[in-house]
């Protein structure tokens, strides 16, 4: 601060942004930034992936969002629709789906 109402914020930690007129702020739900950030904006999650507000220090940090009904969670590409004849219920974080009952598809 060199005079009264003159500010220079320093840069922020991870998982937030500089707001000139406030300060550092945490980044928004699905949202990240690097330590030392002193962008105005953080860096949104990979589509399908997320990370809680104020939580995400690296891309890594962004993990799959629970799949809907009828998809598992592939952990390489994200949901997937689950095979014929297979169910699942919403919120599915599960590598796999459930068999049908026998006779029943």
């Amino acid at each position: 601060v060199t005079k009264e109402g003159d500010r220079t914020w320093n840069p922020c930690v991870g998982s937030q942004y500089l707001d000139q007129s406030t300060g550092c702020t945490d980044c928004p739900a699905d949202q990240w930034s690097a330590a030392a950030n002193s962008d105005p904006t953080c860096t949104a999650c990979p589509t399908g992936k997320g990370v809680a507000s104020g939580a995400g220090t690296q891309e890594s940090d962004c993990t799959w969002n629970a799949c809907v009904a009828s998809q598992y969670l592939d952990q390489s590409t994200g949901c997937t629709d689950c095979p014929a004849d297979q169910w699942s219920a919403a919120a599915n974080s599960d590598p796999t789906c459930t068999a049908c009952p026998t006779g029943k598809g």
